[in-house]
């Protein structure tokens, strides 16, 4: 079947809230996932000039010998101080952000995605949520949040709570979301949680289509 008409939906949460893992089962179900730190990594690798940029701004010492970007130490960095945290992203987010738009263009183009899902944990931080059709988001509990980072990228509690206070709250994202699902369960539990919220997406994909060919017959 192809698909003239996707629907596009930002797919976003917080860090440890497991948004991840919903694009993993979205994608298993038949939906293009773009996940947005996938591309900034992109960015940096492969354009020059922003590379240029992130020395100018931070120093040489965040690149090995090889060019490659020490994305820890950049981290360590820039989340000791807001003030740089903003500058890393007036350098990286426009780029990324275009390449995105890009890669949303090629995904609908081929015909063969009712959905498309961009995975990102900061469309609302960043203003993108009025490019998607509908905004999901990936909630759950601190404690949780905390746990999984902890066994993930080995981070100390007092850390992992400073850069996600340096997010937007979860409970204002679950307000501005069209859809939310809470992530304080089993790995089942989400499963069957996303699978409801991918049903109603295919709904409003359906939907879609019909409405455009409507209005193409008159």
């Amino acid at each position: 079947m192809k698909y003239s008409r996707p629907l596009v939906v930002g797919l976003t949460g917080g860090m440890g809230c497991g948004q991840t893992t919903v694009a993993k089962f979205f994608e298993k179900w038949g939906a293009k996932v773009i996940n947005a730190d996938l591309v900034a990594k992109q960015v940096v690798d492969e354009d020059e000039e922003v590379k240029r940029e992130l020395e100018k701004a931070f120093g040489k010492r965040i690149f090995y010998r090889n060019r490659r970007l020490n994305r820890k130490l950049l981290a360590r960095i820039v989340f000791e101080d807001e003030s740089k945290t903003r500058r890393l992203n007036r350098i990286v987010h426009p780029r990324m952000v275009s390449r995105i738009i890009e890669k949303i263009e090629q995904a609908r183009e081929t015909g063969r995605y009712p959905i498309i899902a961009i995975d990102a944990a900061l469309l609302y931080e960043l203003n993108l949520e009025h490019m998607f059709d509908a905004m999901i988001v990936v909630s759950s509990k601190m404690q949780n949040r905390i746990k999984r980072i902890q066994e993930r990228d080995k981070l100390s509690e007092r850390e992992i709570i400073h850069r996600i206070q340096r997010q937007l709250p979860i409970e204002d994202k679950m307000k501005w979301a069209d859809f939310v699902i809470e992530n304080n369960g089993t790995l089942q539990d989400l499963e069957r949680r996303a699978r409801a919220v991918y049903n109603r997406l295919l709904h409003l994909q359906r939907k879609k289509e019909r409405e455009a060919r409507t209005a193409a017959n008159y």
